[in-house]
Parts: structure tokens; C-alpha cells; sequence
């Protein structure tokens, strides 16, 4: 099984949705900018040509609601980027919790509340308010990152295939395969 599809691209959960959110800020930041350009453009003509410019008047104002229109879809647009990820972030571990067999175990960190990398068993201990994740392959592919509990955390060891209980981002348990129950595929990817 490879994991990656199409262009070269890995199969990553929930990277349509990045993507999405991406698109919005992005677009509606460059239309925000051309828009403003086009209408500091617009208002340093009209005061160079003076109040009896050779242009006509209605035809520069038509022009300035368009850009203004403009600046403030591009101003929607990041505003609505935002909205939607903060909301996908705050809804992450929400949904149906879902068994995955044959889950495999390919990173796991642990941060502290500065996140920075904790890598020993004692600052694990002593860190003030850990975040604990574990990254993983799923039976079909999809490559994520959950978050998950002290426990679950070192049951998962790196290079593990098991039975795991998802929720969302949420990563609610591990159970790992000792020796060949059978239903390992071995077609993973080692890089």
C-alpha cells in the first residue's frame, strides 16, 4: 500500500479542509490588496486630474464601487476562512467513535504547554500541562495525527500495528497485534 495518491501528494486526514481554509485567507488577502491598490490608484488620478478632470465622473465612480465590492469580498473571504477554522478546530474529536484494525503506529510526540519537544520519561513527567500525540497509518491509507491520553501514548509504540478507537483527532485507545493474528497486510511503505 503506498501512501501517497495522485501528484506525489501523501494522503493526509483532514487536508482538504487545511487546504480550504488556506484558499480562503490567501485569495481573500490578495483581493483585499489589489482592491485597496486599484482604489489608491482610483483616488490619487482623481486628485491629479482635479475636479474638472477629462473623464467622465459616473464611470470612475463605477469603477470604485466595483473595487470597493471587491475589498470587501476579499475582507469576507479571510473573515469566513477564519470562522471556518477555528470551528473545525473546536469540532476536531467530535463524531462517531470508529474501530480501525491494522492502525500502525508511525511517529509519537510530546509536548509541553510552550510546545517544545519533550523527549525523555522525566520531563514527560515533570511537564507542566502535556499534550500527548500519537501519528498514524489507517487500514485504508490516510496518514493523521491524533491526540491522545498518557496511557495510550506509551502503549503505542513507533513501528506498532493494532487495533485503535478514533473519535474525530481523537485517538481513544490502542490495542497493538502480538506476533500474526493474520489480519496484518505487511504492504506498508518503510522510508
Amino acid at each position: 500500500m503506498d501512501i501517497r495518491s495522485g501528484f506525489g501528494r501523501r494522503r493526509e486526514i483532514g487536508a482538504s479542509k487545511e487546504a480550504l481554509i488556506g484558499r480562503l485567507m490567501a485569495g481573500g488577502l490578495v483581493l483585499t490588496i489589489v482592491s485597496f491598490g486599484l482604489i489608491g490608484i482610483q483616488v490619487a488620478v482623481s486628485v491629479i486630474k482635479g475636479p474638472s478632470g477629462g473623464s467622465s465622473a459616473s464611470s470612475l465612480l463605477d469603477f470604485f464601487h466595483l473595487t470597493l465590492l471587491g475589498a470587501v469580498a476579499g475582507i469576507l473571504m479571510m473573515v469566513g476562512g477564519l470562522a471556518y477554522g477555528i470551528y473545525s478546530e473546536r469540532t476536531q474529536n467530535e463524531g462517531t467513535r470508529q474501530t480501525e484494525p491494522n492502525f500502525r503506529v508511525l511517529s509519537r510526540v510530546c509536548l509541553d504547554k510552550n510546545f517544545q519537544l519533550l523527549i525523555t520519561d522525566i520531563d514527560i513527567e515533570y511537564a507542566d500541562k502535556p499534550k500527548y500525540y500519537v501519528r498514524g497509518m489507517l487500514h485504508n491509507g490516510l496518514v493523521g495525527e491524533f491526540e491522545t491520553t498518557l496511557a495510550v501514548f506509551y502503549n503505542a509504540g513507533e513501528g506498532m500495528t493494532g487495533e485503535a478507537e478514533i473519535q474525530g483527532k481523537w485517538l481513544g485507545s490502542f490495542v497493538p497485534y502480538i506476533g500474526d493474528t493474520g489480519t496484518s497486510t505487511g504492504e506498508f511503505v518503510e522510508r
